[in-house]
């Protein structure tokens, strides 16, 4: 696929893209027939351009979303502590290279070869960790698993609602990914993933 050129530097807040989807087809790689990829450019506010791409199967119902940076950045961490309904806003960029973690709620969203991109607020990012932990209370290996997977599902229920701070880490080593919001810090070193 052709790389979109670089930006020099993020667009103003006020600015939208509101450029067409582009469509293309390719082979799937699970039933070898023809599957759509759409990608949609965007533009984000205090981050810069950025590539939506899904890849759909309307054979097999293979999906794979990844969300691609046009734009080259420095390979910076970024941190938001969560106290609030307020906070539940603080967006996330996270392309298929970056790390995210909750460590209230023992979750790790590792990079890997099926990593998929997005692009959402806090709200959507629980609605992820709901989803793993709601697998994971009936299907985990061991009955303590299992109830410890109900227990963080209850946690992060009380983080959806507001009632619950809790703390947010994104690590890119590609400068891909990112936190944005008026309560984010950033950082430039690893070793603050893992602190807790």
């Amino acid at each position: 696929m052709k790389k979109m050129p670089a930006r020099k530097s993020p667009s103003p807040p006020e600015e939208k893209s509101h450029a067409p989807p582009q469509v293309l087809s390719a082979e799937c790689p699970i039933c070898h027939k023809e599957l759509a990829i759409i990608q949609i450019p965007e533009t984000i506010p205090l981050f810069g351009q950025i590539v939506i791409q899904t890849l759909r199967c309307s054979h097999c119902g293979f999906k794979f979303s990844d969300v691609m940076s046009t734009e080259f950045h420095d390979a910076l961490g970024f941190e938001a502590r969560i106290a609030g309904e307020a906070d539940l806003h603080t967006k996330l960029v996270r392309n298929s290279s970056g790390t995210v973690e909750v460590p209230e709620l023992g979750f790790t969203l590792e990079p890997g070869p099926m990593a998929e991109g997005f692009y959402t607020n806090m709200e959507g990012l629980l609605e992820r960790v709901d989803g793993i932990l709601n697998f994971l209370s009936s299907h985990a290996d061991t009955h303590e698993q299992r109830e410890r997977a109900k227990e963080l599902l209850a946690l992060s229920k009380k983080c959806r609602a507001g009632k619950m701070p809790f703390t947010v880490r994104v690590l890119d080593p590609f400068g891909g990914s990112a936190l944005i919001g008026a309560n984010v810090k950033g950082f430039r070193s690893q070793n603050r993933m893992r602190r807790n």
